[in-house]
């Protein structure tokens, strides 16, 4: 019969997450989202289908759950209870995480005793017992009932997200309760009515389990299995002991483990409730944090399919962002091009004027130069006048001055001509003198006879500062 702690008034219609306790007579629900608090929600259990075709009353419970939270199904996450599954320890060689299921699923009858049929398999590290070995927890439980699990679920609408062990949960459960325990080595004891299981943790993940009788029948064994009766480890252990359970066989275990040196440290007050109902604290604590879970191949192909969408969507996402802040890059530019531009419009007519005044500045620069250089370079005829004059014969006088270029031509009269020419052949600044035309002798009347002479020469070039500098040693 199903029975409900807290009435549930959610909006029809809503999905919701619900953690499930799964046993061979009961499930046990706890919602976490999708609708009002729910302390738990129980119902009995028919086993599965001997052919194991289906569980038709794991289907019937989970439309009934989903008729009280109101909900139109959602996603679940769910701890199986002993004996469902079976949890051991093992040292193997170094394997990949692939290669280590498909080894245990093959050899299930190696490693599991209760393996009669084909399983599916879990694992999750240890630490390292010895040198050149790989310490793994180990779960497996059935392949069929997994696969009538999933079944059932989906015909109910639900769906799966992870299957645990019920001490992978209890393990989630342990940090959550006692956080200071998820630090450093930890032991959890669940106490049945059947029997006690024994947890062992270290810096919060499951490295081994062990089961006793129930109550403290095996309190010693308990007690040694925890290290406290030997005293070297009592004072460490007595911090990190607890206990959930039912309360009597609880206590009773509680109260010999005291005796050998061992303290179990009390439950949270907010949770005494739920750690007094182990199968309520493995549904409240399952999901994908409660290693090691339970995976079909079907299961691992969806997550890896998952997986790979998830990664073609951050890419795209990626290239999409890319292209959007290269965009953004672009308009930018094209942005600040245009206010370069326009203010390039504005100051433009400053500038013209600039480089006209510019231009007809470096215009006038040029034939200042130039004059410049033309009024260095230029013959100074008054010197070459003033030249001739003083070197000239004194019995010559001339009639005739010309001069072009850097050619300077005399002409005139004297006695005798030759005086003449040899008067400017000796002058300086003059070159290059000769007689372009032959002396011609002419007897005016009443007066002695004169020579009419010609003579050209070439006016040296002066030599201009720059040049004298250089030419200075």
């Amino acid at each position: 019969m199903a029975t409900v702690v807290t009435p549930v008034t959610p909006p029809v219609g809503k999905q919701a997450i619900v953690g499930l306790a799964l046993s061979t007579t009961d499930l046990c629900a706890v919602p976490r989202s999708g609708t009002a608090r729910l302390d738990a929600w129980r119902t009995s259990l028919h086993p599965l289908n001997g052919d194991g075709s289906g569980w038709p009353a794991l289907t019937s419970a989970l439309q009934e759950l989903a008729r009280v939270l109101d909900v139109s199904g959602g996603r679940l996450e769910v701890a199986l209870m002993p004996p469902f599954t079976e949890i051991r320890r093992l040292e193997l060689p170094p394997l990949a995480d692939a290669e280590l299921r498909t080894l245990l699923a093959r050899n299930a009858a190696k490693f599991f005793v209760g393996a009669r049929a084909p399983q599916i398999v879990g694992t999750v590290a240890a630490p390292q017992a010895k040198a050149g070995a790989n310490g793994v927890i180990a779960a497996a439980a059935p392949m069929r009932l997994i696969a009538a699990l999933h079944a059932a679920a989906r015909d109910a609408g639900w769906t799966v997200d992870a299957i645990s062990p019920a001490e992978g949960a209890w393990c989630s459960a342990n940090a959550s309760l006692w956080p200071a325990a998820s630090r450093h080595e930890a032991h959890l004891l669940v106490c049945g009515g059947e029997r006690t299981e024994l947890l062992q943790m270290d810096q919060g993940r499951l490295v081994g389990v062990r089961r006793f009788r129930a109550g403290a029948a095996d309190a010693a064994l308990v007690a040694l299995a925890i290290g406290g009766a030997d005293g070297t480890r009592g004072t460490m252990a007595r911090s990190r002991v607890a206990a959930v359970g039912a309360a009597a066989p609880r206590e009773e275990l509680a109260r010999a483990l005291a005796g050998a040196g061992v303290t179990v440290a009390p439950v949270p007050p907010e949770w005494v409730a739920r750690a007094e109902q182990p199968d309520a604290l493995a549904a409240a604590f399952a999901g994908p944090n409660a290693a090691p879970l339970l995976r079909t191949e079907a299961t691992l192909a969806s997550r890896r399919a998952h997986q790979h969408t998830m990664v073609t969507r951050v890419a795209a996402a990626s290239v999409v962002l890319l292209l959007g802040s290269a965009l953004l890059a672009l308009r930018g530019a094209k942005r600040q091009l245009h206010a370069v531009q326009s203010e390039r419009a504005v100051i433009r007519p400053q500038i013209s004027a600039t480089l006209v005044g510019r231009t007809s500045v470096e215009n006038a620069y040029r034939q200042l130069a130039a004059l410049a250089s033309a009024q260095r370079t230029a013959v100074q005829w008054s010197a070459v006048i003033a030249g001739v004059s003083a070197h000239l014969d004194g019995d010559a006088h001339l009639t005739a001055f010309r001069g072009r270029g850097d050619s300077v031509t005399v002409e005139g009269v004297a006695k005798h001509a030759s005086k003449a020419f040899y008067s400017l052949v000796g002058m300086p600044g003059l070159t290059g003198v000769y007689a372009p035309a032959p002396v011609r002798r002419e007897s005016p009347l009443g007066a002695p006879a004169l020579e009419r002479f010609t003579i050209a020469a070439v006016v040296a070039p002066r030599a201009t500062p720059s040049v004298a500098r250089k030419a200075a040693p």
